[in-house]
């Protein structure tokens, strides 16, 4: 999943374009700037069936309702907020909360969480997840926060199904010849590790 944080929309459509063109099908704008679900409306109209476009950094009802209105197809928080993620359930979004304890993923699961996102992933790293993942089979875990290429491999053996990273995949989005290099190995890198 593409992290794609307050970027302007003369750099995002071009970064997003490119994203999509390499084989990233997932893309998260940020609930974090005045004219983020207007860039959800755009790019999901942009791409249809070829990448889900969802939002991120959810933090109220409200924003999960401007989401779902805007034709978001996910809902990422950055934490566990009940209300917010009960609310993007019920709107059809898949969900994910953010969760770093036990306790944290026990509430996102009764709360209609989707996939738990782990975040920040890195600290505490690929070992905290392995050893939680199991214990939590009944859904899947996406790491987010701190994950590298150099990273990526490690929490996919640890036992996350995807994960979401901003700058790291793709540096800076007015340089779109060195976020190709940058999208192209992670890609690989991902492409290496199918799911079960």
């Amino acid at each position: 999943m593409a992290v794609l944080r307050q970027i302007p929309r003369d750099q995002l459509v071009p970064l997003a374009d490119l994203l999509v063109e390499c084989g990233v099908r997932s893309l998260e704008i940020t609930h974090d700037y005045a004219t983020a679900t207007e860039d959800v409306a755009l790019l999901g109209e942009r791409f249809g069936a070829d990448a889900s476009v969802g939002v991120g950094t959810t933090w109220s009802v409200e924003q999960a309702d401007s989401a779902a209105a805007a034709g978001s197809t996910f809902c990422v928080l950055p934490g566990i907020d009940v209300a917010t993620a009960q609310r993007s359930a019920a709107l059809g979004m898949l969900t994910l909360p953010g969760v770093q304890t036990p306790a944290e993923i026990q509430l996102a699961i009764r709360s209609g969480a989707d996939v738990l996102k782990f975040f920040p992933a890195d600290p505490p790293g690929p070992s905290w997840l392995a050893q939680v993942a199991p214990a939590y089979s009944q859904l899947p875990f996406m790491a987010t926060g701190g994950v590298t290429t150099e990273t990526m491999a490690a929490f996919f053996d640890a036992g996350a199904i995807a994960v979401g990273m901003g700058d790291t995949l793709f540096g800076r989005p007015d340089d779109l010849d060195t976020a190709r290099a940058m999208i192209e190995r992670a890609v690989g890198i991902a492409r290496s590790h199918p799911l079960d």
